[in-house]
């Protein structure tokens, strides 16, 4: 989450940080390319279902 938690949980804390300061919308994106090209089907078809379910 780009802004982390506490952007939808107000007084949310966690130790690990946000990182809409520190990276770019393009950067967060192309890591997340990059953790996703390492999914095997399995996980892949997983999460285009949960995406297909979401958009609905």
């Amino acid at each position: 989450m780009r802004d982390g938690l506490a952007a939808i949980v107000p007084g949310y804390e966690t130790d690990m940080p946000a990182f809409g300061g520190i990276l770019t919308d393009d950067e967060i994106t192309s890591i997340l390319a990059f953790i996703k090209s390492t999914w095997r089907d399995r996980e892949r078809d997983y999460q285009a279902a949960r995406t297909a379910a979401h958009e609905t």
